[in-house]
Formats: structure tokens, C-alpha cells, sequence
């Protein structure tokens, strides 16, 4: 079986558009709550994003999916989504994530 990783926003995005067509689960319900509470990106920017952090080395399906979901703003935020597999990114790839996900007005 294949995986697919998917962040919180497009969770919310796929409950919204099945609600479209017919009612929720309550275990659905509660899958849209939280997902409209915790999603910090809007589902329109989130492929455009996953597309660009998967471009760097380090970040693959599952790691630009997390990074997405939590939305780091430091340094050390990013150096803990890694951890867990024990990859220490180098001080370029931190930076250029979140270049990537806060980049300068002057870029946007």
C-alpha cells in the first residue's frame, strides 16, 4: 500500500468538499474542527509550498508535510521536525526552509 501524506489543510479541504455531497461522520466532524482550528496554511498556497521544500535534499513527501503543518519559525523548530530520524540539516537547508515558508515582502 502506497502512502500519501497530506497536511492539515488539505485534510479540511477534502472534509469540506465531501460535506458538499452528504453528511458528515461525527468522527469526520471532529476531523474538520480540528483541522479548521490547526491548519496554518491555506490550502491553496500548500502545493505550490510542498513543491518547493521537496526540491531541497533534505525534505521529502512526509518531512514537507510536517514542516507545513507546524509552520516553523526558527531555526531550532526546524532542526526538531528532523530529530525523531536523527538528520541534523545543515544551517543552508534551515535557512532556505524558511525562506521558503516566510520569505521577505520584498520576494513575496
Amino acid at each position: 500500500m502506497n502512502k500519501k501524506y497530506v497536511t492539515i489543510a488539505e485534510v479540511r479541504e477534502l472534509l469540506e468538499e465531501i460535506s458538499k455531497e452528504r453528511e458528515l461522520s461525527d468522527l469526520q466532524k471532529n476531523a474538520l474542527k480540528h483541522a479548521e482550528e490547526f491548519s496554518k496554511v491555506k490550502s491553496q498556497n500548500v502545493k505550490k509550498l510542498k513543491e518547493k521544500l521537496m526540491k531541497l535534499e533534505i525534505v521529502n513527501e512526509k518531512y514537507a508535510v510536517k514542516i507545513l503543518d507546524i509552520m516553523p519559525r526558527t531555526p531550532d523548530e526546524v532542526r526538531v521536525i528532523f530529530l525523531k530520524d536523527k538528520i541534523i540539516p545543515t544551517p543552508e537547508d534551515i535557512q532556505k526552509i524558511l525562506e521558503i515558508l516566510w520569505p521577505k515582502k520584498s520576494e513575496a
